[in-house]
């Protein structure tokens, strides 16, 4: 009753809690999914969530050239947070010949999920297909420097034939850019025609992993490690199994700091709710000095006025925080249409567990210097104060 009929008094801590409140519902719900579409925005990340296998020679025996078989590919696509999974057979300064034109270029063969693991967008054209490995088909997919020295800007690439070691190729595709440059000095083949037609590419020595999200990489690249290692024990230390750190460490530092700002935001406006209720707290204890002497006068004990001035406060705070987890709940409502994505509605139950738990605490914290200030009035003076 008293809450109701000075209800302006506490509109200011009311805004506070209810906005930190539903602030916090809305940035741990909406940022989790946020954060999870992030990890499948290959652009953005870029390398930091690439798991690279390959051969330490420098370790291995001389005879043993280095090579994972297509089990390792297969038991690699069942680890868990692993998105694709993508072999690599290669061979550098391979001569290639367009006409009278003739350059050296590093040959690679691939098959469709390279292009999804690197994420290697085409500019013109298209990437291979489960068919064109299947059939062995000679075409190709050129970097953007081949393009270039081949063809130059105005001429037309695709459909174009390029001749490797005797054979004959047709551009299909194009390049449109990649984090790794070399890559654009480089020319694409189905991974089938690779291995069956240049003798120097019949193995496969580097196999791409790409995590579902930065959280996985490390622990993903020890159990690529320890997979690769127990299907050959007998090389088990010459297989080399990395992660780009330097990336990863970008990507980390880059989200901590949003993090870190948009909590400490809400962490700031939740501390002003909760002074608010202080503050009126105390001035309501000022303005009922005379009320509590007379129930002190009656019997009433310290520990009974401290629970009567506790109650109020954490009913304010608990009111506060069942305005923000409304309008929280809004907020994600409509955050998630607009956004067009599914919000994490586990995430979003625990934000409104912990915010009923949060708001108890202001409340609690709120009131503990009203409520000892109340219980430590002695009733005398209390009857005199004016």
């Amino acid at each position: 009753m008293q809450i109701y009929r000075n209800k302006r008094r506490y509109k200011g801590a009311f805004l506070g809690i209810s906005l930190g409140i539903g602030a916090l519902i809305t940035v741990l719900t909406i940022g989790d999914s946020v954060e999870s579409n992030l990890g499948y925005n290959l652009e953005v990340l870029g390398s930091a969530t690439i798991v690279k296998a390959e051969w330490d020679f420098a370790r291995t025996v001389r005879w043993h050239q280095g090579e994972y078989s297509n089990k390792d590919i297969e038991d690699l696509k069942g680890l868990p947070g692993v998105l694709a999974v993508a072999p690599a057979v290669w061979s550098r300064e391979k001569e290639v010949h367009y006409r009278r034109e003739k350059m050296s270029a590093k040959l690679m063969g691939v098959d469709p999920d390279f292009f999804r693991a690197l994420h290697l967008p085409v500019s013109k054209g298209r990437i291979f297909t489960g068919e064109d490995i299947e059939q062995r088909r000679h075409v190709c997919v050129i970097g953007k420097k081949v393009e270039n020295k081949f063809f130059g800007e105005g001429s037309p690439s695709l459909d174009q034939v390029i001749a490797m070691h005797g054979r004959s190729f047709r551009v299909i595709g194009v390049l449109g850019g990649a984090e790794d440059q070399e890559l654009l000095e480089s020319i694409l083949l189905p991974i089938s025609v690779a291995k069956s037609q240049f003798p120097a590419m019949d193995k496969i020595r580097d196999v791409y992993i790409r995590a579902v999200n930065w959280d996985v990489v490390q622990n993903l690249r020890e159990a690529a490690e320890n997979l690769l290692r127990a299907n050959q024990p007998g090389y088990a230390s010459a297989i080399h199994v990395k992660y780009y750190a330097e990336s990863l460490n970008i990507i980390k530092t880059i989200i901590f700091v949003f993090k870190f700002f948009v909590y400490a935001a809400i962490g700031v406006t939740l501390a002003l709710g909760g002074l608010g209720i202080t503050n009126v707290m105390l001035a309501v204890v000022s303005e009922r000095t005379r009320e509590v002497g007379l129930r002190k006068a009656v019997g009433a004990t310290e520990p009974m006025i401290m629970l009567q001035f506790m109650c109020e406060s954490l009913t304010v705070s608990l009111i506060g925080a069942a305005v923000g987890m409304t309008l929280g709940i809004i907020a994600v409502y409509f955050l998630s249409n607009a956004l067009d994505m599914d919000p994490n509605y586990a995430v979003m139950v625990a934000s409104l567990f912990w915010s009923v738990i949060l708001g108890i605490v202001i409340g609690v914290l709120s009131g503990v210097i009203p409520a000892r200030k109340a219980g430590k009035l002695d009733p005398v003076d209390a009857m005199r104060f004016e």
